[in-house]
């Protein structure tokens, strides 16, 4: 399914997460760990709302920084929103250095999380156990 412009130009890319959280109606609950590859596993690129309501950080070389908002509650023409950034560097290390800001409140980049109860790296951020 397309993803769908939101219609407002965001100067910074905390306008555009303001954005995003405001249109999912809610805080975020927990971080939304990365699951590409070798671009970013074990690194939160977002937070959910919800299990169904979520946004991520993401950089592509033709849409550029952008926001990616999710919410399967929605209906399906509506549950993919783009939120550009328009005044961000074309490159990205802005949304890396985000990823590892927020990664360190979580745990250890590349690692994930230390779990307390199975004392293992969780690069999900989740204890399979």
């Amino acid at each position: 399914m397309a993803e769908i412009p939101c219609g407002k130009e965001h100067p910074t890319i905390e306008d555009a997460i303001h954005h995003a959280r405001t249109n999912l109606g809610g805080n975020d609950v927990e971080p939304y760990w990365g699951s590409m590859g070798i671009i970013n596993p074990g690194r939160v690129v977002g937070y959910q709302v919800s299990a169904r309501k979520r946004w991520r950080l993401d950089f592509d070389p033709v849409k550029g920084v952008h926001v990616n908002e999710e919410n399967f509650d929605a209906p399906p023409s509506q549950q993919k929103v783009l939120h550009t950034v328009k005044h961000a560097v074309m490159s990205d290390v802005q949304v890396r250095l985000y990823w590892n800001k927020w990664t360190s409140r979580y745990g250890t980049p590349g690692l994930g999380i230390l779990c307390r109860k199975c004392d293992n790296w969780h690069a999900s951020g989740r204890c399979p156990f």
